[in-house]
């Protein structure tokens, strides 16, 4: 592996990384206990633990030990620190979530939004942040930022995400970056998914899992070693324009057999209204439809094969503990999905005690949101967070 060399103080930056999130992993936790999973000595750990606490990012509990002397204090991230707004934007339906520094939501909104450029959407979205920050009563130097997921992928030319003709969530950052004095940070949702479940969700006990995003596309977030993978320019997971059918279905991506022609909500639309079912809207679709519908089951009879396919590239090219499937698709559509996956293909990957090869997400709807809130506090103080312009 190719080592970089390193400063001093991209050392100290990497040492405070380390210590957070020892402490958001064990908390409450005292200071000789981080020097014991950290590796650091105990004096370099008292100094970034200090600093930490003038930034308000973590704060001492009162000792429980009633030992005499002084008692370590435990630590735990502060709840009462730094906010963090989180944005996913989609086809049809904006979420907007404030959360705190250990990914808790405090406040939540959820609208439908109608056809919107990236540029008409960061007045849409300027306009729904402006209100939630009055609606929490904080201030707004109380927020460390705000985290933007978008559909993928990001500054290629002709290809935009399904019913999202001509986005592209990078002109959408720009946008946003000039109407707020905080920083505004961006993710594509497969990314921002990934991050949330293994800082707050089912993934916590995992160091190397795949995330597949179901909802109007289909994309993936891949976590390698605990830190999410974004590739040159942020567009690693865009595993909805995997071909899986050659010559098969025709893609907004110039190609042929995408496996999100075939798996995904804008998939199952098309197929019923091919079939001659009505579906107005995506909202129609997971209100007014289940997974016993017939033509919804035809579509899934068919789509499941080029999915058993995708997976099967996904754990032979990862390795993966685990595949988990979730995603902003209704529920009973993700459910209807791993219901029918098995018989997996046969691939390196194999059931673990603790782990099937695919498992459902623990997170909801919210996930991507969540995740989209943490992007801030990665781009402050996570060195090797990749921040895309």
């Amino acid at each position: 592996m190719l080592l970089n060399a390193t400063n001093i103080v991209a050392a100290k930056q990497i040492n405070l990384w380390v210590v957070f999130e020892a402490i958001r992993l064990h908390q409450p936790i005292p200071r000789t206990r981080i020097a014991d999973v950290t590796g650091l000595s105990k004096q370099a750990v008292s100094n970034l633990v200090d600093e930490l606490e003038r930034d308000g990012l973590v704060v001492a509990e009162e000792a429980r030990d009633r030992r005499i002397g002084k008692p370590p204090s435990p630590l735990r991230i502060n709840p009462a620190g730094p906010q963090l707004i989180g944005c996913h934007i989609n086809h049809g339906r904006l979420v907007l979530v404030v959360t705190n520094l250990a990914g808790d939501v405090l406040e939540r909104t959820s609208d439908p939004v109608g056809q919107l450029s990236a540029e008409a959407a960061a007045s849409t979205i300027r306009d729904g942040i402006e209100a939630l920050i009055a609606r929490s009563g904080l201030a707004r130097e109380a927020f460390l930022g705000i985290g933007v997921a978008t559909p993928g992928p990001f500054g290629v030319e002709g290809i935009s995400p399904p019913r999202l003709p001509g986005w592209d969530g990078l002109v959408l950052r720009r946008r946003l970056a000039g109407l707020f004095d905080r920083p505004v940070v961006l993710a594509n949702d497969g990314q921002c998914a990934v991050t949330a479940e293994w800082r707050f969700g089912a993934a916590r006990d995992l160091k190397s899992f795949v995330y597949v995003f179901l909802g109007t596309g289909l994309g993936s977030g891949v976590m390698i070693n605990g830190s999410a993978f974004g590739g040159m320019s942020g567009n690693a997971g865009e595993f909805g324009h995997l071909i899986v059918v050659p010559d098969g279905h025709a893609c907004i991506c110039g190609n042929r057999g995408c496996l999100e022609t075939y798996m995904s909500v804008d998939a199952a639309m098309r197929f019923l209204a091919e079939s001659g079912v009505d579906v107005p809207s995506t909202v129609a679709f997971e209100e007014a439809f289940d997974a016993g519908h017939p033509q919804v089951a035809a579509w899934l009879d068919q789509a499941i094969g080029p999915l058993r396919i995708g997976l099967n590239a996904l754990e032979n090219l990862f390795d993966p503990e685990t595949v988990m499937l979730g995603g902003d698709a209704p529920a009973w559509l993700i459910d209807a999905v791993l219901a029918r996956l098995q018989p997996l293909l046969p691939s390196v990957s194999r059931s673990a005690p603790a782990h099937a090869r695919v498992t459902r997400a623990g997170l909801d709807q919210d996930a991507v949101a969540r995740g989209a809130a943490a992007l801030p506090l990665l781009a402050a103080l996570n060195p090797r967070f990749q921040q895309l312009v």
